[in-house]
């Protein structure tokens, strides 16, 4: 079985693959990955099997292309059914794993960045956000 080790992983692979499962490159995009590769660690999960996501992003762009990267990072998808989206449109998710819980939700400062930015602007700023600090762009909840 395939497996994820957030240790180890390159971030930079991870979003070359989301921005092609997706179909474009996206500050949710990066954040869904970032949030999910930091459930993973804290959890002690390899991703697939053992672990589930409940998104409460909804299915609204931009903030719904969480879910996107959340399911690159974590290997949750909705064909297993271990990944759901709840319809509250708000940048959060809770991943459960062996008995475990852990809840992360964008941080409103960049959230709120994001909305300010031009189109031609998203881009950049995703790749800026991939080199931040963890704790700068998600917080726990």
């Amino acid at each position: 079985m395939y497996t994820i080790n957030p240790d180890t992983v390159s971030l930079d692979n991870m979003i070359e693959r989301g921005t092609e499962f997706h179909g474009h490159l996206g500050p949710f995009l990066v954040l869904g990955i970032r949030m999910g590769l930091a459930a993973l660690s804290e959890l002690g999960s390899r991703g697939h099997k053992d672990i589930s996501a409940v998104v409460r992003s909804g299915s609204r762009p931009p903030v719904s292309c969480l879910a996107d990267g959340i399911q690159i990072s974590t290997g949750c998808t909705l064909g297993k059914g271990n990944i759901s989206v709840l319809q509250d449109g708000v940048p959060e998710a809770t991943f459960s794993s062996n008995g475990r819980t852990v809840s992360f939700r964008v941080r409103g400062s960049i959230a709120e960045k994001i909305s300010k930015l031009s189109h031609d602007e998203l881009e950049d700023f995703s790749w800026k956000i991939s080199r931040m600090p963890l704790d700068s762009i998600i917080e726990r909840l």
